[in-house]
């Protein structure tokens, strides 16, 4: 691998491959902002990129800094060898992430006007006017203000204005938001993984008793909210939540779970060059982000959790 201790802009461009930039990648003059970077081979930039474009034609990539693209980060669909992108990620228009067979890890927050990403790794939020995913992983949300697309995902939590979704998702955080209804796009199912023990998932280990997944329904599971802001306007938004369900206290001790830490530690694993010591073993983000890509894959079974108790039976059984 040739080493680079500074990169010049020519004309038109940067291409890297087989490089080890130790640098950032940075425009020293007005004429620089005009320029792209091309990534067609291993490449490891040890700082910054910032470019008009980003075209990565192939792998694997490293960048251990920030990415700021002017206009569009763009991953040909056909590129092999992982992705890892250890700071945020942003740009003013699109970020378009497509891979067929590879995978891509964004170990912090990726913004942009448009998201487009299949078979990726966010540790941090998407957040963008309208978002795509398929076949993803993020720890964090998908925040959309216009629209957000879901198939065959999991996530955090959301909140968008609509949100189409298809496939099998699931949910690590109880609840989740938008404007509108959810569409089923074509036979949508949501699962919450608030009481699946993620320690023993991401250690191939057997599932404490009474840990699981919950079923979410469409219908049952969304609920209109009224808020307030401080001027007294009103605004709706629909909670798509297994808050309603209250899980048996004597099935499983929620507090014993390890999950809040894992997925901290998924989300800080950009910025803290370590691993991190639970009770079975030391977790990083990248097997964190492969034992979710199991679930997603429909490579691990996970039991369902049915013994729940619906809060208006409660209370009913409390009169």
């Amino acid at each position: 691998m040739d080493k680079l201790k500074t990169v010049s802009f020519n004309d038109q461009k940067v291409v890297l491959k087989n490089n080890l930039v130790e640098s950032d990648i940075l425009p020293a003059t007005t004429k620089d902002l005009t320029r792209d970077v091309v990534v067609d081979g291993e490449t490891i930039i040890k700082g910054s990129v910032f470019s008009r474009n980003l075209q990565i034609n192939q792998g694997p990539l490293t960048v251990e800094g920030a990415v700021f693209v002017n206009k569009e980060l763009h991953v040909n669909t056909d590129c092999v060898g992982p992705l890892h992108f250890r700071k945020a990620v942003g740009s003013t228009d699109s970020i378009s992430c497509l891979l067929a067979k590879g995978r891509s890890y964004f170990l912090s927050d990726v913004s942009a006007k448009k998201i487009v990403l299949k078979n990726c790794f966010v540790a941090g939020s998407v957040l963008a006017d309208e978002i795509d995913l398929e076949n993803c992983v993020v720890t964090g949300g998908a925040f959309a203000t216009k629209k957000l697309s879901l198939k065959n995902s999991v996530l955090g939590t959301f909140n968008a204005t609509s949100v189409l979704a298809s496939g099998v998702n699931h949910l690590l955080m109880p609840s989740a938001f938008s404007v509108e209804p959810v569409v089923n796009s074509g036979n949508a199912v949501f699962w919450n993984l608030t009481t699946l023990d993620l320690t023993s998932l991401c250690f191939e280990q057997p599932n404490p008793d009474g840990s699981g997944k919950v079923a979410m329904h469409l219908e049952n599971d969304s609920l209109p909210i009224s808020l307030f802001d401080e001027q007294d306007n009103k605004s709706v938004v629909r909670s798509f939540s297994i808050a309603g369900k209250v899980m048996m206290a004597d099935v499983l001790k929620l507090d014993e779970l390890e999950n809040h830490f894992i997925l901290r530690a998924a989300t800080l694993g950009g910025h803290l060059e370590k691993t991190y010591k639970v009770s079975l073993g030391d977790l990083d983000p990248i097997k964190i982000a492969d034992s979710l890509f199991r679930v997603v894959e429909g490579k691990v079974e996970i039991p369902v959790v049915e013994r729940t108790i619906n809060l208006e039976d409660l209370r009913a059984l409390a009169v």
